[in-house]
């Protein structure tokens, strides 16, 4: 059951079956980043424009996700600078687009690194959307830095977050066994 609507511009596509929202400003190259990890074998579900919906498992239930779509007239379409408009379905398969898949983590690609914090998660903050604080990590996005890998690890790198297996946790709890044993 189907609630609230709400429209974000940004890539949403499918990585390791992670729902990934590529936001940043004009130019800083989503789509381009899109492309690239589209050859890699991960699915697009939509360009520049998505929408999404607040989906309820059952009248009851109190379980909510976020569910992303392409608007009909952006189906299996990526706009590349300098490429144009493409169609994915039919450069690659139809299997590389998906109609709808869940939100789960955003990537905000950022051209200046002076902007980004300084952690050890990669996680930084989170982003709102229809109520839902969705993970959120700041990538810069240096031209000469192979994004695609980068992206692909911070999804891997949430998936690990997820099962409350971060490598952040890991150093602290070395470190503490490191100050107890040497003290």
């Amino acid at each position: 059951m189907e609630e609230t609507q709400h429209c974000e511009h940004g890539v949403f596509l499918s990585v390791n079956n992670i729902g990934l929202l590529i936001k940043g400003d004009a130019g800083c190259g989503k789509s381009t980043l899109a492309l690239e990890l589209i050859e890699r074998g991960h699915r697009l579900v939509s360009d520049d424009v998505v929408h999404f919906s607040l989906v309820r498992d059952t009248v009851e239930s109190e379980h909510c996700y976020i569910i992303g779509k392409s608007p009909h007239m952006l189906r299996d379409l990526l706009a590349v600078r300098d490429l144009g408009v493409i169609n994915i379905s039919q450069m690659f398969t139809a299997n590389r687009c998906l109609a709808q898949h869940p939100l789960d983590f955003i990537i905000n690609l950022v051209d200046d690194d002076q902007t980004l914090q300084t952690s050890l998660s990669g996680i930084q903050s989170h982003m709102t959307i229809l109520d839902q604080a969705i993970p959120l990590q700041r990538i810069h996005a240096h031209p000469k830095r192979n994004l695609a890998v980068i992206v692909e690890t911070a999804v891997k790198n949430y998936i690990l977050y997820q099962r409350k297996q971060d490598a952040v946790t890991l150093l602290r709890n070395r470190q503490q066994e490191f100050i107890h044993t040497t003290s």
